[in-house]
């Protein structure tokens, strides 16, 4: 997944931020919190930044797998982040 998000072409920026959401979640299932964490940031920068509340969605339905690790930096970071978007 990851040389596949390498080859989108900016303007595909909404199909980005939606694989990454998905990298995430996979990381998450995987228990690669931080990882996860920091992906599921990016997808959640990104969608903000094209205005797509699609994604920021399926960011913020991972919620509950992120909010017991709330205690990891990453984790805590991107909780805030998640909250300020809604």
């Amino acid at each position: 997944m990851d040389t596949g998000l390498t080859l989108l072409p900016t303007i595909r920026a909404k199909t980005r931020a939606v694989f990454m959401t998905y990298q995430a979640e996979a990381y998450l299932g995987d228990g690669e919190i931080e990882r996860a964490a920091d992906t599921a940031a990016q997808s959640l920068t990104l969608a903000g930044r094209i205005t797509a509340p699609r994604c920021i969605t399926m960011i913020k339905e991972l919620e509950s797998g992120f909010s017991p690790h709330a205690h990891t930096e990453p984790v805590a970071a991107l909780l805030e982040h998640l909250h300020a978007a809604s």
